[in-house]
């Protein structure tokens, strides 16, 4: 009778947990780098809708290799996956460029996850899978490699909040794990074939003739280790000489201006001001070049885009305005709303800017408005609204990114830093809410207008939607505050509903509704477009607006007349059929 010893099943067991982890490490990286690349594209939902599912079944076609070429190709595993990661950058760029043409946020990011996702994490886990002839110890590596999913996607998302890799770009980070990965191939390739000559039994010519006078030389051969290193020199200078062709064509020099891929905006020229990954996301600042004075007219008549500058995170427009020959002053008499460097600036691109601004003029109080509080900063059209009107806003905004580019590039004034805080709009108002309670009879700031404007990543995030976070925004507010919400959704939708009974639950008073369209409002099959307005909610019955004028209370930034027209998109009732 024989005992096992325990060291038998250990130690497969134990290889198998750090091939798992090693897989894990190195697909978290993947993920991190897709995600970050594909968002500014898709957006957050889609892409990640087939994301995990066709990751796991990437890390099970190792492990398959249904086809007898394909066990032969995969014996190269190191150098398939260095190649696989080498090629990645470019694969995700002109692969997602070409899926985005289609429209379709399914079908668009399951081909785009096939074609680049698929091999790549295949390539990758092909180098932890061994072939063993113990079933057991084969289900033991199939096991490592699908708990290595949960475990990739949480340290993706801990190196997404990682700041010190805001300034490394995808291409990078995939090219080093590239040049690792050939690295290992490399030592991994048996160089005592190659270096040493063979041997034979039977002496050659050459032997016997050296024996005969009596000399002797030693055939020159090149030591194993040397070979080696020689080999990882030479490839390593010849893989990063062709860097800035493995790296992809993603947002060229500022400096640089491009035009566009026909026939996608034919002749609309575009200019990158600035791109800095942050906290939400790609921060991009960017115009639409104005055209020469000969062509202006043309591009007019033809309705192409032009003299507009916008702000970016990732897939979401967080604003933008025109300049240019289309900034528009509202009077001769009017100050010129100009950037940091001078450039004169015009209205909003986005109308529901417009609505946001015209919470300064309902009619609830009867004394002007004195403080603003802006959640969700964007491109600080409505901040800078608000402060053109001597208005004292504080401004919460989670991305740092953002705020610098509104400053730099939209104009927005400088609050001061008492009045700017670059957080999670949560803590911030459980925060000030405890503060104000604290304080007791002493007298705190209250705000008049609170505008909520939170849309990032093709979404509305739903924690500042919630009953607990608008409790604490009221406890901030005057009780005759007004505040005006941007929601973007189906008129006609569950989403819809929930968020404007949350509102009135919170806030109890009546809604006024204003669509950002300046198409007529259907019902019935048509009310389920996609419509982007502002819920006004505010305590006391009274629902009306002062009427729009050049003096007093009237816009800092948008003519009276756009103002109008804007009011004149009112329903009733936004949400019910």
């Amino acid at each position: 009778m024989s005992v096992r010893s325990p060291g038998d099943t250990l130690n497969p067991l134990l290889k198998a947990s750090l091939n798992g982890l090693l897989l894990a490490t190195s697909v978290s990286f993947i993920l991190f780098t897709y995600e970050r690349a594909v968002t500014p594209i898709y957006a957050q939902v889609p892409t990640r809708l087939y994301l995990a599912p066709l990751t796991l079944l990437s890390l099970a076609i190792p492990h398959l290799q249904p086809f007898g070429k394909l066990r032969t190709v995969l014996r190269w595993k190191w150098f398939l996956a260095g190649l696989a990661l080498a090629l990645a950058p470019n694969a995700t760029y002109w692969i997602s460029r070409w899926t985005a043409k289609w429209k379709d946020p399914y079908l668009g990011p399951l081909a785009l996850h096939s074609a680049v996702l698929v091999p790549l994490v295949s390539a990758v886990a092909n180098c932890t899978s061994h072939k063993t002839p113990k079933i057991t110890h084969s289900v033991m590596n199939i096991v490592a490699s699908f708990a290595a999913y949960p475990v990739a996607a949480y340290l993706a998302r801990i190196l997404a909040s990682q700041t010190l890799l805001f300034k490394v770009t995808d291409s990078q980070i995939l090219l080093v794990l590239s040049a690792l990965a050939f690295a290992l191939g490399i030592n991994e390739f048996d160089f005592t074939r190659v270096s040493t000559p063979a041997v034979s039994s039977k002496p050659t010519k050459a032997q016997k003739h050296k024996k005969r006078g009596g000399s002797s030389s030693s055939s020159f051969s090149i030591p194993p280790n040397t070979a080696k290193i020689g080999v990882l020199v030479c490839f390593n200078i010849f893989f990063w000489s062709l860097y800035s062709k493995l790296h992809a064509p993603v947002l060229p020099d500022p400096l640089f201006t491009v035009g566009l891929p026909k026939p996608d905006v034919d002749g609309v020229r575009v200019q990158i001001h600035s791109s800095v990954q942050s906290t939400t996301g790609l921060i991009v600042v960017g115009e639409a070049l104005t055209p020469p004075k000969k062509d202006l007219e043309a591009y007019d008549q033809a309705g192409k885009i032009h003299s507009l500058r916008y702000l970016r995170a990732a897939h979401s427009l967080l604003g933008g305005v025109w300049y240019g020959p289309r900034a528009m002053s509202i009077s001769e008499t009017d100050t010129p709303w100009k950037d940091s460097i001078g450039v004169v600036l015009g209205d909003s691109i986005y109308g529901v800017f417009v609505l946001q601004e015209a919470a300064r003029l309902v009619n609830s109080t009867q004394k002007a408005p004195e403080n603003a509080l802006i959640i969700g900063l964007g491109a600080g059209i409505a901040a800078t609204a608000f402060h053109r009107h001597n208005l004292n806003i504080s401004i919460v905004e989670i991305d740092p990114a953002v705020y610098d580019a509104a400053l730099k590039f939209f104009g927005l004034p400088d609050p001061g830093p008492e009045n700017v805080f670059l957080e999670d709009a949560r803590g911030w108002a459980a925060r000030k809410r405890g503060d104000i309670q604290k304080a007791g009879d002493q007298e705190q700031t209250l705000y008049d207008i609170v505008v909520h404007d939170c849309f990032s990543g093709g979404g509305v995030p739903e924690q500042l939607f919630t009953v607990e976070f608008l409790e604490d925004l009221k406890a901030v507010m005057q009780p005759e505050g007004v505040i005006a919400v941007n929601f973007a959704g189906h008129a006609i939708s569950e989403a819809s509903r929930l968020i404007l009974r949350t509102l009135e639950k919170v806030f109890g008073g009546p809604c006024k509704a204003f669509f950002d369209s300046h198409q007529q409002v259907h019902t019935g099959a048509t009310a389920r477009r996609v419509y982007e307005y502002c819920i006004f909610l505010y305590s006391l019955p009274r629902t009306t607006f002062i009427p729009p004028c050049n003096c007093g209370r009237s816009f800092g930034i948008t003519s009276p007349e756009a103002y109008a027209r804007y009011l004149a998109r009112e329903r009733d009732r936004p949400v019910t059929a």
